[in-house]
């Protein structure tokens, strides 16, 4: 493959994942692996007698500020307060000790974590949408809401994954001949093939 090519192509996986991020309240939210990261710091109590007495103090108001994050961008997500108690769940998924006793850290929650579901049978190809954490599915008269959604590509969408389209109401309508789909999807995790995220 010529170098101009393979360069393109470099430079369109390099963007793809970006597409499937979004900032929400303070975190950011990876629509495609499925998980809310919040990063947060603390300066050393300068009262303590040195770094490392500082250390834990800060560790602790540096993982509230984050956890606050979360439940913050739990809130835009339109989830409950019971949702968003599960914050403080979350996992350090990265962190700084600094030299004067400050720390840095980033906490993960995952979409499993939130709700425990099974993966739904179907995956379901939409065309353009914004990215919704628990989307309602809708066909032949027939309602579900999901547990939660991840998003893919549409490149890597199976031949098989029946198409959807958002409605006004933020829905997602199935055909009527696959109006039989919906009831597989009620409280499942669900996999969406994006062709065009929305902001």
């Amino acid at each position: 493959m010529p170098l101009c090519l393979l360069a393109l192509a470099a430079s369109a996986q390099a963007k793809e994942p970006a597409a499937f991020k979004r900032a929400v309240a303070g975190a950011e939210v990876d629509w495609s692996a499925g998980i809310i990261t919040a990063q947060a710091g603390a300066a050393a109590d300068i009262r303590m007698p040195g770094p490392s007495a500082a250390r834990p103090g800060a560790e602790r108001r540096a993982r509230a500020a984050a956890e606050e994050k979360l439940r913050a961008a739990l809130r835009e997500l339109g989830q409950g307060k019971q949702l968003e108690d599960k914050a403080a769940q979350a996992t350090v998924s990265r962190i700084e000790y600094q030299s004067n006793g400050g720390v840095v850290l980033a906490l993960a929650l995952r979409f499993t974590d939130l709700v425990s579901a099974k993966p739904a049978a179907a995956s379901l190809r939409v065309s353009s949408m914004p990215f919704v954490l628990a989307p309602v599915v809708v066909a032949g008269g027939k309602t579900a809401a999901t547990a939660f959604a991840t998003y893919r590509p549409a490149s890597d969408c199976p031949k098989d994954a029946p198409p959807a389209r958002r409605d006004g109401a933020g829905r997602l309508v199935l055909s009527d001949a696959d109006a039989g789909l919906v009831d597989s999807l009620a409280g499942r995790a669900v996999v969406i093939y994006l062709e065009k995220p929305q902001p």
